[in-house]
């Protein structure tokens, strides 16, 4: 009977001890649930700060509960590491805060979506935020290492080659893009890739490489907005090869689909103009003036027609100037003499004046 007793009271304890635990979990679970709606009201709400704290210290409450965590505890800590990393990164951009979170989740959840995305934006937030390219390089190849038979390893390795453009290292920028065409050769990424090839040839001067890249990359037939960029660039490589016809008409067939028409017009605008001062002068003809042959003269459209030194022969006088106009230097021209005006004839039955009559009278 005693032994009876003091099994029962033992079986007892130990239900009431795991009854207890039970209602722990059970509490704990709840508070989390309730803490994380709060939270998620904050945000709603735009109280970035208020609700980044609790997220805080939500993380702290599953942390210390981190030996025995079910299910739902494991499923919310990733949720704040989450909602952590993306209010650091977007709203307060304390971006290194916003990187240890997403290192943490990355580390506690290595196989899931969410560990993929903040790998992206781990690697986003070195290239784009930070500066550090270097960084971000490493960022992406590890992204393109868990995922490689996903569109996040193209775009991550796609990533690396617009990294060491940015360097200058075009070498290097051209083997990667090179190792992206190999392994993805029919995905857009492939296609963009020997886009940035032709880039780095143009960047570098080698203007005939570039537009044998571009031609080949128009063979392959891409869509419309990747068209209308190579066809861009194919002008580009043309103007600076000195041929501003051929630039002209790349130009003109790329407006239509291109993202930026203005920047477009505006160099259509400048190769027209290069053409129209790079033509050869027109002939003009000088008008016939009395006795002068008609004399050709060149003249550009866009000077002013130039004055003659001097009056040709038989060319009528210039207008007289004003009073107030400056007097020539020149001497005046000899005044003409008058004809003699003959005498008027004598009625008729008048006598003839004499000589003497006739003579004008000297004083």
């Amino acid at each position: 009977m005693t032994g009876a007793r003091r099994y029962g009271a033992t079986a007892a304890k130990t239900w009431m001890l795991c009854a207890a635990t039970w209602l722990g979990v059970a509490s704990c679970q709840s508070d989390v649930e309730r803490g994380m709606e709060k939270a998620n009201d904050l945000l709603y709400r735009k109280q970035y700060v208020e609700s980044e704290r609790l997220y805080r210290k939500l993380l702290r409450r599953i942390e210390e509960q981190s030996r025995s965590l079910d299910e739902a505890d494991d499923q919310a800590r990733m949720q704040v590491l989450d909602r952590l990393g993306k209010i650091n990164a977007l709203y307060l951009h304390d971006h290194p805060q916003a990187i240890a979170y997403y290192q943490m989740l990355v580390r506690y959840y290595p196989k899931t979506e969410q560990s993929l995305a903040a790998r992206a934006t781990i690697a986003d937030i070195y290239h784009h935020k930070l500066g550090d390219l270097q960084a971000a390089i490493d960022a992406y190849q590890k992204l393109v290492a868990e995922a490689a038979d996903r569109g996040e390893g193209r775009w991550a390795q796609l990533q690396i080659v617009g990294a060491y453009v940015q360097l200058k290292n075009y070498e290097q920028a051209r083997t990667e893009a090179e190792s992206l065409i190999n392994r993805w050769p029919q995905s857009d990424e492939a296609r963009q890739a020997r886009f940035q090839i032709a880039s780095s040839y143009y960047v570098e001067g080698r203007y005939a490489e570039a537009i044998a890249t571009y031609e080949s990359l128009l063979s392959d037939k891409p869509e419309k907005s990747l068209v209308s960029l190579v066809l861009f660039e194919l002008g580009n490589c043309f103007q600076e090869l000195g041929e501003p016809d051929r630039a002209l008409a790349y130009y003109y067939a790329c407006l239509p689909d291109h993202p930026n028409p203005t920047l477009v017009q505006h160099k259509i605008h400048r190769v027209r103009l290069r053409i129209h001062r790079s033509k050869p002068a027109e002939i003009m003809d000088i008008p016939e003036y009395a006795d002068a042959p008609a004399a050709p003269i060149r003249v550009r459209r866009d000077e002013p027609v130039p004055k003659p030194a001097a009056m040709l022969p038989g060319s009528p006088r210039p207008p007289a100037r004003d009073e107030g106009a400056v007097k020539s230097s020149a001497p005046a021209p000899a005044p003409v003499p008058a004809a003699p005006v003959p005498p008027p004839e004598a009625p008729s039955g008048a006598p003839a004046p004499t000589p003497e009559a006739a003579a004008p009278l000297t004083p």
